[in-house]
């Protein structure tokens, strides 16, 4: 049996939105409701790494509006130090 990926996503709520990241793709989205949060977080995947939404999992971490803008500018900072290398 074929063991599926797993990707993590990092989820805050701030001024009345869910931002979601998966820091492994480094890519964003977010949604007014809570319900749509899994769904949305799928699609992104689906559609960065052109598969299907079956062939991955996704594991959610709930963290508070401070630690996702701290945990998310310090990716940006040391993508943009990379890059000017």
């Amino acid at each position: 049996m074929n063991e599926q990926r797993v990707f993590k996503a990092v989820v805050g709520k701030q001024a009345g939105w869910w931002n979601i990241w998966v820091p492994e793709l480094d890519h964003v989205t977010s949604t007014r409701k809570s319900r749509k949060i899994a769904g949305y977080t799928r699609s992104l995947i689906a559609a960065v790494l052109g598969i299907p939404e079956s062939t991955f999992r996704v594991e959610r971490e709930s963290v508070s509006a401070e630690e996702f803008e701290r945990r998310y500018t310090e990716a940006v900072l040391a993508t943009d130090a990379q890059e000017k290398k």
